[in-house]
Formats: C-alpha cells, sequence, structure tokens
C-alpha cells in the first residue's frame, strides 16, 4: 500500500514540480517534458477549473439554437440564389444521421415561412435572429473562461462581429460546396488504376474534410476569445481537433448498426439523444483542444503551470521587482504596462508574477485595466517617489481582519499584541526610508 502511494506522490511531483524546473523547453530538446507540461495545464484547465462542463452547457444552447440557425444560413443563401448548395451542405454535415438532416431542412423551411406569414412576423424574426446572436454569445463566453478574458467584447463590436457571421457562413458553405464539386469532378477523371487510384481517391477524400476542419478550429481558437491568440499557437491543436472529429463521425457510422435496436425501442425519437451524443462529444474535442491551444500559448509566453507557493521572502523580493519596474515606468511617462513586458523583463513565470500584481492589486498600489485587444495592462496608483519599501511590506503581510472568537481560544496578552503592533509601525515606518523604486539598479 505504502510502495502504491509512492509512486502515486512521484507522479503527482513530477507533474507539478520537476516538469518546470526547467521552464518552458522545446520539443526537440525535451518530448516527454514538452508534451508532459502540456498534458498537465489541459487537465488542470479541463478538471481543476472545471472547464469540462462548458461542452454541455454549449450542447444545450446548440440543441435550441440549431433550428434559428439553419434557418438564418438558409434565408442568406436564398438571397443569393444558393439554397440547393446548402441543402446539400447539411446531408454531409449530418451524413451519419440522415433522419436529422432532414427533419433540420423541414423546420428550417417550416421556420422561415413562419417568420414571412402572420401578424406577428416580427416578433418570429426577432427571436430568430436572439436564438442565433445568443449561441454565439456563449461560444464567446466559453472561450473567454478557457482563455482566462474577463472582459468581454463591447456589444457594438460583438454585434458586427455576430452580423458579419451570419452573412460570411452561407457564402463560406457555398464555397466550400464548390470545391467539393471540383474535387470530384477531378476524381471522376482519374484513370482507373487498380491500386493507385483507390489510395489516391482516399487520400483527397481525407484530405478535403480535414483541411476545412482544421481550417475552421484554427479560426474558431484565433478570433473567438476577446484576446490576442497567435494562430501558430492554435493550428496544431485545430488539426487534432479536425483529426477526431472525422474519427468520431467514422465510428458513428460503422457503429451505427448497433443502435438498432435502440431505433426499434425508441421509433422517431432515438435520433434526438443520439443528436444529442453527437453534440457533446464535437464540443468535447472542441474544448479540449482550445485548452492545447492555450496551454501552447502560455508555455511560449513563459506562463508556467506550477503551482509550488512562494515563501514570504520571495513574495517580497518579487513583488518588489515589479513594483519598481511599474515606478521607472511612471517616471518615464510610457504609460501602462501590459503582462507580456513584465514577463520579459522579470523572466518570472506567469503565476508568479500574476501572484504578485494581485497581491499588489489588492492592496491598492496597482490599479489592473484593460486594453483595446482585451489584454490586462497595470498602472501604479500612487506617487513613484512616495512609495517606501514599508508600504510594499505591509501589502505582503496583509491587512489585520479582527475575527470574533469564543471565549476557549489561545489569545495573545493585550500587552504583548499591543507591543507587537507597537515594534511593527515602527519597523515599516522605518523600511519607508528606503524607496521602491531604487530596488533595480537598472532603469529597464
Amino acid at each position: 500500500m505504502e510502495k502504491n502511494n509512492l509512486s502515486v506522490n512521484k507522479i503527482l511531483y513530477y507533474f507539478r514540480r520537476t516538469i518546470w524546473e526547467e521552464g518552458s523547453v522545446k520539443f526537440r530538446e525535451h518530448p516527454l517534458v514538452y508534451m508532459a507540461q502540456r498534458l498537465y495545464m489541459v487537465f488542470k484547465g479541463l478538471f481543476v477549473e472545471n472547464h469540462w462542463g462548458y461542452a454541455a452547457q454549449l450542447t444545450y444552447n446548440t440543441m435550441m439554437a440549431i433550428i434559428p440557425v439553419f434557418a438564418v444560413i438558409f434565408a442568406v443563401g436564398r438571397g443569393f440564389g444558393f439554397e440547393e448548395y446548402i441543402a446539400a451542405w447539411v446531408h454531409r454535415v449530418f451524413a451519419s444521421q440522415p433522419d436529422v438532416a432532414e427533419a433540420v431542412l423541414n423546420l428550417a423551411g417550416s421556420y422561415i415561412q413562419y417568420t414571412h406569414t402572420g401578424t406577428i412576423i416580427g416578433v418570429s424574426l426577432v427571436f430568430m435572429l436572439y436564438s442565433v446572436i445568443s449561441l454565439f454569445n456563449n461560444v464567446e463566453g466559453v472561450f473567454n473562461g478557457i482563455w482566462a478574458v474577463k472582459r468581454e467584447r463591447n456589444w457594438g463590436k460583438a454585434a458586427f462581429d455576430y452580423i458579419s457571421v451570419i452573412f460570411l457562413v452561407p457564402l463560406a458553405i457555398i464555397l466550400l460546396s464548390g470545391l467539393s464539386v471540383f474535387f470530384n469532378s477531378i476524381l471522376g477523371r482519374l484513370p482507373d488504376f487498380q491500386v493507385l487510384t483507390p489510395v489516391f481517391k482516399g487520400i483527397i477524400s481525407f484530405a478535403v474534410p480535414l483541411t476545412v476542419l482544421t481550417l475552421f478550429f484554427t479560426l474558431l481558437y484565433t478570433f473567438v476569445p476577446n484576446t490576442k491568440v497567435r494562430p501558430s499557437m492554435v493550428w496544431f491543436p485545430a488539426l487534432l481537433a479536425g483529426l477526431c472529429i472525422i474519427g468520431l463521425q467514422t465510428a458513428y457510422v460503422y457503429y451505427q448498426v448497433l443502435f438498432t435496436s435502440y431505433s426499434i425501442i425508441y421509433g422517431s425519437l432515438a435520433a434526438l439523444p443520439l443528436l444529442l451524443l453527437w453534440m457533446q462529444l464535437s464540443w468535447f474535442i472542441c474544448i479540449g483542444f482550445a485548452e492545447l491551444g492555450r496551454a501552447n500559448q502560455e508555455l511560449n509566453e513563459g506562463h508556467l503551470g506550477e503551482d509550488r507557493p512562494d515563501s514570504l521572502l520571495e513574495k517580497l523580493r518579487k513583488s518588489g521587482i515589479v513594483l519598481s519596474l511599474l515606478c521607472h515606468r511612471q517616471r518615464r511617462g510610457v504609460g501602462p504596462c501590459p503582462m507580456s513586458e513584465l514577463l520579459a523583463l522579470t523572466h518570472f513565470s506567469y503565476s508568479q508574477v500574476m501572484r504578485s500584481l494581485n497581491m499588489l492589486v489588492d492592496a491598492h498600489l496597482v490599479a489592473r485595466t484593460f486594453a483595446d485587444d482585451g489584454a490586462e495592462v497595470y498602472t501604479l496608483n500612487r506617487d513613484a517617489g512616495e512609495l517606501g519599501a514599508g508600504t510594499l511590506l505591509k501589502a505582503v503581510l496583509g491587512r489585520k481582519t479582527p475575527v470574533k472568537q469564543s471565549g476557549n481560544c489561545m489569545q495573545l496578552s493585550p500587552e504583548v499584541e499591543r507591543q507587537l503592533e507597537e515594534m511593527t509601525r515602527e519597523y515599516l515606518s522605518a523600511m519607508d526610508a528606503v524607496n521602491v523604486e531604487s530596488f533595480l539598479i537598472h532603469n529597464s
């Protein structure tokens, strides 16, 4: 039993401490550490921060908005005269669930017809657009949660982006349909070699949807969060997500025969729970690889995922360096300091800098605001010349919060407590003679 516990402790120690000792590493130099760091951060995001639960939320939101979404796509496509292309695309999307494809097409057509008739046409149209925009907003909220973005997109920009997506999606579907027809025509003209032709057809039929899905997930991971995400950090997770979606679709078709008895029991309703299962698994894949994209970018920027807490002396040293940098920045009149610059100057991990900043913000020594791109920036709340080491130490020690205790709790004698408080005040006052700005030798 002790041996098993020791093994578990070793595994936990490896993921929490050992893999972070060399900082962020390259795959070519330390492939196992490289993968272990990302695996740990993905696991932490999904299960510790409970981002796994987003899949159920988005499955519900998608189910509520699926008919209005397709109705909007059909309405825009009909306006351009490409309704048939979109219908063919729906059949391809739900190739493993033909009953669902027919139901979606029929209900979307009825929905459009309903919004054009009767006295409540305005209410129906507003509800349809609200359902679509609400889904977009929920998806954005989930991705902001994954990327720890605290400020949402302003409504003006969000409305413009959502309306743009509503019009661009049908056009993208039409473009993809045209490409599909083009590649199918090429495949039809290939010479009929016994071995090469089937292999070549299989490669093209696999590569085209994989390319489309990779592009889709790359755009999703890059532009949906209200923060700066580099495509170079998310394209590989997007590729893996595309592979998993294709695998899910293939597995669903292959094992569909197992659901025959299920269909006999539930009849026409059998498609509904199967659709929910397919949606939830798809969102699991989407969210899981979004976490991998976040881990890639954060590790690339030095945001290490170790959980080791700092000692009191480490807190004082690191928060002093951060505060001194902000003092020099205020002296130069540069303006708010982004997190990326603090990471580059201090060479601390993301969690270490973040803990120092949170402590300084709580002490009202530093103000946290947001730039136009949603990134957090930091400025001093006080004049740099008046900021002493005693004030910093007081922030590190924290505020004294009186707690009402029962008579059975042991307490210091009033005289000793008075002496300690007096000595602390004198000590902090003496330390204020040392200006925080002088902590650093160079004006970074």
